[in-house]
């Protein structure tokens, strides 16, 4: 079994996998330097959840993401009340 890595250990290896973008959610869409994309243009989600050290209620969520064009990428979000619902609705319509 492998030890589990901090959220930022998980972003570096991801990076080294290519998934290198830094996705932010704005107004409906998720959006990268140079794109912007919508539910449908999503074509691979995958998540990690991680706990706080000191807070087992600080739960953060990476989600590392493939678009359809080919673009690589992470966001983070947190989870429950931190979260955000309306990036939360957006990746399970992207998912279904």
């Amino acid at each position: 079994m492998s030890e589990m890595k901090t959220i930022s250990q998980k972003v570096d290896e991801l990076k080294s996998k290519g998934f290198t973008e830094d996705f932010y959610f704005k107004e409906g869409t998720l959006n990268s330097d140079n794109n912007k994309f919508k539910s449908d243009d999503i074509k691979d989600i995958v998540e990690y959840r991680f706990e706080g050290k000191s807070n087992p209620d600080d739960l953060s969520i990476l989600y590392q993401i493939t678009t359809s064009d080919g673009t690589k990428g992470t966001i983070v979000d947190g989870f429950g009340p931190t979260g955000d619902p309306d990036l939360a609705q957006f990746l399970l319509k992207a998912e279904s």
